[in-house]
């Protein structure tokens, strides 16, 4: 039998188990799992989680985004109880072309809005269909039912790959998120902290899905989930770990907000606005110097086989099952590597 150890039980860990014949002998090993909220030492609960294009991506990157939103949505259709559903996103952009837009025409239902439909500044929209979740729903969801399936997980801290070198698995998946930085035997240089202040209201009418980017780190979105609350963003700051919730950027989201949407956001006050809580929490990604918005490779390390597996762009529910297919691939590679070699 097959044996994998997976390092992280983030989005995109558990992804890669769902991903693997039901066959092989499966652990998940991580420090948080599931259920602990006490922390933000893990991204995978506090992510804004739904599915948008990265529109610089390499076209293997490309692919592996379409298979994710293709694998939520097919969650979506099945098992609503994970917490996807299917929804339309509004995407306003200030900066840059439509030639950006690699997924024009590759996802369900997109458009380019007329010039009509645009606000002033705008350079371009579109709308298109695609998913949201809440995470904090979908992780345990998932965990659940690959416990249900025989997956084991494990509770420990991982100084390095090389601790788990006495496991006796055929191949390690490294999807250890921000531990990458601090496993001795990885220590990637290449991943940067996101930070981002949002506030969640409660508005149990409001569905849709809204972004709109412009110059300078310009970032404003609403999200509908399905349980009745909203994720009004954002103030996002480049290699920045400060988890403090800061007033003045509690007011830069309600005014940019209101800005956008004001039939949906009528004052641009925080005061006025039904904030449930603040919401600050920091996300692992590539920096792109090395030209990848995410870190799917092989490596021998010691005597280990190891997929790195971290790091993307827009977050891990984006690229998700698109990624553990990637991985999947991957592990099909190496242990056709392993397979020994038949004379006739």
């Amino acid at each position: 039998m097959t044996k994998v150890t997976i390092l992280g039980a983030g989005i995109i860990g558990m992804a890669a188990a769902a991903k693997l014949p039901r066959d092989y002998d499966i652990t998940i090993i991580a420090e948080h799992l599931p259920g602990d909220y006490h922390t933000k030492e893990w991204a995978s609960p506090y992510a804004a989680a739904t599915w948008v294009g990265v529109h610089k991506s390499t076209p293997r990157e490309q692919q592996m985004q379409l298979e994710g939103l293709a694998g939520l949505r097919s969650l979506a259709a099945t098992s609503p109880e994970s917490s996807v559903r299917r929804i339309e996103m509004k995407e306003i952009m200030d900066v840059g072309s439509p030639e950006d837009v690699w997924y024009a025409g590759k996802v369900p239902g997109f458009r380019f809005l007329e010039a009509h439909e645009l606000p002033q500044g705008a350079k371009y929209g579109m709308v298109y269909q695609t998913v949201v979740l809440t995470p904090q729903v979908f992780l345990v969801w998932m965990f659940e039912r690959l416990k249900a399936r025989g997956v084991n997980f494990v509770r420990t801290k991982v100084q390095s790959l090389g601790d788990l070198e006495n496991l006796g698995h055929d191949v390690l998946i490294n999807a250890s998120g921000f531990g990458a930085q601090t496993l001795k035997d990885v220590q990637e240089k290449h991943m940067i902290s996101m930070r981002m202040q949002t506030v969640v209201i409660k508005n149990d009418t409001y569905d849709r899905l809204f972004i709109r980017r412009g110059p300078n780190g310009y970032y404003s979105t609403a999200f509908a989930r399905k349980d009745g609350t909203v994720y009004v963003g954002g103030v996002l700051l480049r290699d920045n770990s400060d988890l403090t919730v800061h007033e003045d950027h509690r007011a830069q989201v309600c005014r940019n907000a209101h800005m956008n949407q004001p039939e949906v956001f009528p004052s641009p006050d925080p005061k006025e606005w039904p904030i449930l809580y603040d919401h600050v929490a920091k996300y692992p990604i590539m920096d792109g110097e090395n030209g990848k918005n995410v870190r799917c490779e092989r490596e021998i390390i010691g005597s280990q086989k190891v997929i790195h597996a971290y790091g993307p762009h827009a977050g891990g529910y984006v690229f998700s099952f698109g990624l553990a297919r990637e991985i999947a691939n991957l592990m099909d590679d190496f242990l056709l590597k392993m397979m020994p070699t038949v004379k006739l």
